[in-house]
């Protein structure tokens, strides 16, 4: 076992209360757009223009993307050039969870396709500004000998937001208004809590100048914080493809006519919530055992080749129950993959004083995809005849390639 080497200025360890605040406030962030993206918008766009649902998903889904890369890379600048008796990360975050419940309210009131377009784009304004800074707490805060564990409990965002949408947004509530009030308000109650109350390190004096002053992509210039956003990147495509596509799938098999009766967002809930368990498991083993073991790349790509396997099984078994084994498959790898790969990252930032800016860089390895997947389902759509089968091949694709670039960083083995 290879231990990890802290540096004099590496952050001092964090306790429990901070731990648990910082794992609630992730598990909010992610709230912020898990039941968006994967329940309300999918089903907003069906009742704005019900023949047109999938290409006004990906119309949509593309344009608010593009402001989500721009939001998160001046979310993070900005923070680190702030120089606020709050901290650095804090006001961001607070202004960001207030405006996510208020844009939750827009995308609500939209009537039309132009209206929905506009709600979105706001919508991903709001939610980079909040999480950008929130993700930068991260290498403040943690010492690299924490940041497995610590990125095992962020890891706990998704599949906590996952629940969220599966259970509370899909099976409980059935009218659009309440899920979109208590989306909005479960954000606001589990964010602010820890913004309020954690204490940010004071930062090296001139650094909010620095920060100013230093070119936005400068961190794509270094070899390793490349690679990793490749990886991310291609990962990421894999992802997205799963998320917008996945409802619209089970709609093309068995699995309404098997369970007649039940509303197909239903029967989405109940995959979410069985990838939810396999994804929560193996992040938890994975940020534990690359601390233990100070490795973080073959859990990385191990992860990577488990969502391809899990995207390939979507399309070798489109029956039931083929679609709850792929899911929970790809979700197993996603919970490895991103719990990691968060980890990984914050080991390798070119400059610590300015996280925030780069890993608003790492962001758009998020964000492009976002514009990319859509546009790459459309053109699938189209050359299948309106058959998603193809959209799942792509998704293994991505998969594979994003898990070979991560083999390939040197400065973290």
């Amino acid at each position: 076992m290879t231990a990890f080497s802290e540096t004099p200025t590496a952050p001092p360890p964090v306790g429990r209360g901070f731990m648990t605040g910082y794992a609630l406030a992730q598990v909010g962030g992610f709230i912020a757009f898990v039941p968006m993206l994967n329940i309300l918008l999918p089903l907003k766009a069906e009742a704005i223009d019900a023949a047109g649902k999938a290409i006004l998903l990906s119309q949509v889904a593309l344009w608010g993307a593009l402001a989500a890369g721009f939001a998160n890379i001046a979310a993070g600048w900005l923070s680190d050039a702030t120089a606020s008796r709050f901290g650095r990360r804090r006001p961001w975050i607070v202004i960001g969870a207030l405006a996510v419940a208020g844009a939750h309210l827009l995308v609500f009131r939209a009537q039309t396709p132009g209206e929905l377009m506009v709600a979105i784009i706001l919508f991903q304004v709001a939610v980079n500004l909040m999480f950008g800074p929130l993700n930068a707490v991260l290498p403040d805060r943690v010492p690299d000998r924490q940041k497995g564990l610590v990125a095992a409990l962020m890891g706990l965002g998704l599949p906590g937001a996952s629940l969220f949408a599966a259970l509370i947004i899909a099976l409980v509530l059935t009218e659009a208004g309440p899920r979109f009030l208590i989306t909005g308000a479960a954000v606001v109650l589990l964010i602010l809590p820890f913004a309020l109350s954690f204490r940010e390190p004071p930062a090296a004096a001139g650094s909010d100048r620095a920060a100013l002053k230093a070119p936005a992509l400068a961190a794509l210039l270094d070899r390793d914080f490349l690679l990793a956003f490749l990886s991310r990147m291609l990962v990421q495509v894999t992802i997205t493809l799963n998320v917008l596509y996945l409802l619209f799938f089970l709609q093309q098999t068995d699995v309404t006519t098997r369970f007649a009766g039940t509303r197909p967002e239903a029967i989405l809930g109940w995959l979410i919530a069985a990838a939810t368990g396999a994804s929560l498991i193996f992040g938890l083993l994975g940020g534990l055992l690359s601390d233990h073991m100070a490795r973080r790349k073959g859990f990385v790509a191990a992860g990577g080749l488990m969502m391809a396997v899990g995207a390939a099984t979507m399309v070798a078994m489109p029956a039931w129950p083929g679609p709850l084994i792929a899911q929970i498959v790809f979700g197993a790898g996603l919970g490895l993959y991103s719990t990691v790969d968060t980890a990984l990252v914050a080991q390798i930032l070119p400059v610590r004083e300015n996280a925030g800016r780069d890993l608003g860089v790492m962001n758009l390895a998020v964000t492009l995809p976002q514009i990319a997947a859509p546009i790459l389902g459309i053109a699938v759509i189209a050359a299948g005849g309106g058959a998603l089968r193809g959209v799942f091949v792509t998704a293994a694709l991505f998969a594979v390639a994003g898990a070979m670039a991560v083999v390939l960083i040197r400065r973290v083995d």
